[in-house]
């Protein structure tokens, strides 16, 4: 459930940065809470049709404990393969649960918010290292806007990439 969590915690945490840097758009709230559900029950289908393979896994590998070819390990696995079952069955239930309490999912958008904040600020304060920008140059106000701009255009795209590729959306051709 943990493992669980935190990926939604990172997808909402991307959502939240997408829209603030990509997008311009202001912070809306509704607009994650609806990304931390849509990701629970996302990957309450996935467990669930986990466990649907496992069944079927399972139900295969019985059918052949009359012969006798089947190894030790595949004696092993029908036991393995029922704890399997019932552990993608209850994760599945407990996603579901998850994204119907309003508090749980509120707290999830809460902490990647926490989160999108902290990765942001990072972002721009190694960004601004490596430009070695003096805040007491004469030109740092009027060129704070092309700055911007630029941690918008290409570190943006950068984080965009990443987030796809963790997403398992495969490299960009970027």
């Amino acid at each position: 459930m943990l493992i669980a969590l935190s990926a939604v915690r990172m997808a909402v945490k991307n959502d939240i940065i997408m829209s603030g840097l990509g997008e311009r758009a202001d912070y809306d709230l509704a607009r994650f809470n609806d990304t931390a559900r849509r990701e629970l029950i996302r990957l309450a289908h996935e467990n669930q049709e986990s466990a649907e393979r496992v069944r079927r896994q399972r139900k295969e590998l019985t059918s052949m404990t009359w012969r006798l070819d089947l190894s030790q390990d595949q004696l092993q696995d029908i036991s393995q393969l029922k704890l399997r079952r019932r552990v993608h069955r209850r994760l599945a239930t407990a996603l579901i649960e998850a994204a119907d309490d309003d508090d749980r999912v509120a707290e999830l958008v809460r902490q990647a918010q926490v989160a999108a904040s902290d990765e942001v600020r990072r972002a721009m304060r190694s960004r601004l290292i490596k430009l070695a920008i003096d805040p007491t140059d004469p030109e740092y106000d009027r060129r704070r806007a092309e700055r911007t701009d630029m941690f918008v255009n290409i570190d943006l795209a950068l984080l965009k990439i990443k987030a796809d590729e963790a997403a398992g959306n495969g490299p960009s051709d970027y």
